[in-house]
Parts: structure tokens; C-alpha cells; sequence
């Protein structure tokens, strides 16, 4: 299949995506505010399996929340898109890929800074309290950016299967990354599946978009 037509197939809407998404973050942020949720995240993070770095959980822990580093996922989609600019000639794979990145930390910059939650270190679940906790910025990272390199995998090789693989390690990679997050004391456990389900939305609404501008060679 030519890239063209690989690429064709990523362009649809997933609006059942984005709503899904946004509805359990809306859910999450309402479970916190009314305190419904905050009893199961202190239970949680009393646990603190991986705080002590003499803990057998802690390196392995940090090696998988590093995942959601932008040295892994956007990093590896910039280093794509950039070989994808050379043959074609074109700058939109660059340019749609510095489009997704500020859109992803506007959105979970703003999040964060609307909510102001402190992190577990605080002893304090609650929002409003002056913290930059909720939500998850490296769970959505994950899953925004490995939509981003699976669409330019699929432009440069032609191989539509290359989303539906990055999906999956995506999804694993961000399941890694929010299990450890927690077990580290870095995250609530909330603030995860919060970061998890703005990814959702975020990925919904952003693979459609890149990959009409970003992978558009008319």
C-alpha cells in the first residue's frame, strides 16, 4: 500500500474516542472534589513500596515512569518526522509535530494549574490546595506521542499496521508508566487515570488532525 493510502485511513474521526475520554476525566475530577475518591488514593499511596531507594521496587519503578519522559516517545517522533521531512521535502511533519507537543502541554498545563492539587508527598489529596499534581502529564505523553510516531511510521513506510503497533505499545508503555508514577509517591492514584483518559481524548482528537496536515504531501 503506498504511504498516500495508508495514511488516508488514519484521517478519520474518533469523536466516541474523545468523548469517552473526556467523560472519565470529568468523572475522576467530580470523584475527587466531592471526596469520593480521595479515601482510595491516600489507602493507596500509604503503601509506598518504592519511596525508599534502598526499596528492590525503586530503580525498575523509575526506569518505567522515565517512559513517559519526552526523551522517549516525542523524542523517537521527532527523529521520524524529521527523516520524513527530508524525503518528501515538506516541513509539516515538523510542524504538525511542534503543533501536537504545545497543544499537549497547554492542555495538561492548564489542567494542572485549574486544578492545583498537591502531590502525595503533601499528605493533602484535595484540589485547590496549590500543586501541580493533577492530572498525569507523562500518561498522556505516552499515549499522544505514540499516536504521533505510529502515524509517521505509517507515512514513511507505507505499513498501516505501524498504528495499530504503536497503539499497542502505547498502551503498555502508559499502563508501565502509571503503575510505577504510583508506587514511586510521584502521582495520586487519580492523577494517573486522569492523565490516562486525557490522553484518550487527546489522542482522538490529535491523530485525525496530524495526520491530514503533518503527513499531507498534496
Amino acid at each position: 500500500m503506498s504511504p498516500t493510502a495508508a495514511v488516508a485511513k488514519l484521517r478519520r474521526p474518533h469523536w466516541v474516542g474523545a468523548a469517552v475520554g473526556v467523560s472519565v476525566f470529568v468523572g475522576l475530577t467530580i470523584g475527587i472534589a466531592t471526596d469520593v475518591l480521595t479515601g482510595l488514593d491516600r489507602s493507596i499511596a500509604s503503601a509506598g513500596l518504592g519511596r525508599d531507594r534502598a526499596s528492590a521496587f525503586y530503580w525498575p519503578a523509575r526506569v518505567g515512569f522515565s517512559l513517559g519522559q519526552n526523551w522517549v516517545f516525542p523524542l523517537a517522533s521527532a527523529l521520524v518526522a524529521l527523516l520524513l521531512a527530508l524525503r518528501t521535502r515538506r516541513v509539516r511533519p515538523l510542524v504538525g509535530l511542534a503543533g501536537v507537543f504545545a497543544l499537549h502541554t497547554a492542555v495538561i498545563g492548564v489542567a494542572k494549574f485549574c486544578a492545583g492539587r498537591p502531590p502525595p508527598s503533601s499528605g493533602n489529596p484535595h484540589l485547590f490546595a496549590g500543586g501541580l499534581s493533577f492530572p498525569s502529564g507523562h500518561a498522556a505523553n505516552i499515549l499522544v506521542f505514540s499516536a504521533t510516531l505510529g502515524v509517521l511510521l505509517v507515512a514513511l513506510t507505507g505499513d498501516g499496521r505501524w498504528a495499530r503497533r504503536m497503539l499497542g505499545v502505547g498502551i503498555g508503555a502508559a499502563a508501565i508508566c502509571v503503575a510505577c508514577m504510583v508506587v514511586l509517591g510521584f502521582h495520586w492514584a487519580s492523577d494517573a487515570a486522569a492523565g490516562l483518559a486525557l490522553g484518550v481524548a487527546l489522542r482522538a482528537i490529535v491523530t485525525p488532525l496530524f495526520a491530514s496536515f503533518a503527513c499531507n504531501n498534496g
